[in-house]
């Protein structure tokens, strides 16, 4: 989990191949290394912050609750960075969407927990709906998974967001417990940040060459310079960052969830977004 990351997703415009990416990451890395190596130099001990990171993690504890999203219409690159919508863990901390935080007092996580248990005692791995229910495509599936000690147990179910009643009651149950509770999360809690990052990075190209194509001179009018002191990008599609290189990214580049298109030196486009890595991640 602390291995340099970077997602390298083609768009439906058109990607690149390894041999562009290493193109890319040559073309880049003069501009980047000595930022970056200046940005750690100067970073307040980044050791410190890793250590302090380790130690939160350790604090937080496991997963016992869980609830996620999983697959429906949406950009290869975003759905690398999807987050839990929500993970409560056995210290007390409650993250929803890896954005927002609580912590909540023993008696009632282990009421959480226990209520879990009862909502999805005797389902399967992946619930199926009612006889006759007709299916629903291209929205995410749901994960409800409860730990109430032997390892997490989770049951996955489709659509379960747009088409409840075509299922079990109680599947809804837990998933309108966890979902209230991460409304709560969201409504009274504080910003999450972490000292490690993940990083998507789908290339788009390069702009001349998209101009040429289309006859339109402002392509990557959009387009913003390559962030100076952005760490360089290794040849995978999604990676995670720590310490200083992490902490460069959540600069430099919006955390707002969003694709944003920055222009190398050699011209090429690059989507890059990113989010917070959970304790367990």
């Amino acid at each position: 989990m602390l291995a340099l990351v970077v997602g390298l997703a083609s768009a439906a415009c058109g990607g690149v191949g390894a041999g562009q990416a290493r193109e890319t990451a040559s073309d880049t890395a003069s501009d980047t290394a000595s930022d970056t190596a200046s940005d750690t130099a100067s970073d307040p001990a980044p050791e410190t912050a890793s250590r302090a990171a380790s130690q939160a993690a350790g604090a937080a504890g496991r997963p016992v609750a869980e609830w996620l999203r999983l697959g429906g219409l949406r950009a290869p690159a975003l759905s690398a960075l999807r987050p839990p919508s929500l993970v409560v863990y056995d210290g007390g901390l409650v993250v929803a969407d890896a954005a927002r935080q609580l912590r909540l007092p023993p008696a009632q996580v282990a009421a959480l927990v226990e209520e879990l248990e009862r909502d999805l005692a005797g389902q399967p791995a992946t619930a199926s709906p009612r006889p006759g229910s007709p299916t629903v495509y291209d929205v995410p599936a749901t994960v409800l998974g409860v730990d109430s000690g032997g390892g997490m147990r989770e049951v996955h179910v489709p659509y379960l967001d747009v088409a409840p009643d075509h299922y079990d009651p109680a599947l809804a149950k837990a998933r309108d417990r966890l979902s209230g509770l991460a409304d709560r999360v969201t409504a009274q809690g504080t910003a999450y940040t972490a000292d490690r990052v993940r990083l998507s990075a789908e290339r788009l190209g390069r702009a001349d060459a998209d101009a040429e194509r289309s006859g339109r001179a402002d392509a990557d009018a959009e387009v913003e310079p390559w962030p100076r002191g952005l760490p360089s990008l290794p040849e995978k599609e999604t990676a995670d960052y720590k310490g200083a290189e992490a902490r460069a990214i959540a600069r430099l580049v919006p955390g707002d969830g969003r694709r944003h298109v920055y222009r190398t030196a050699s011209g090429e486009r690059i989507a890059l977004s990113w989010r917070y890595l959970l304790p367990h991640e």
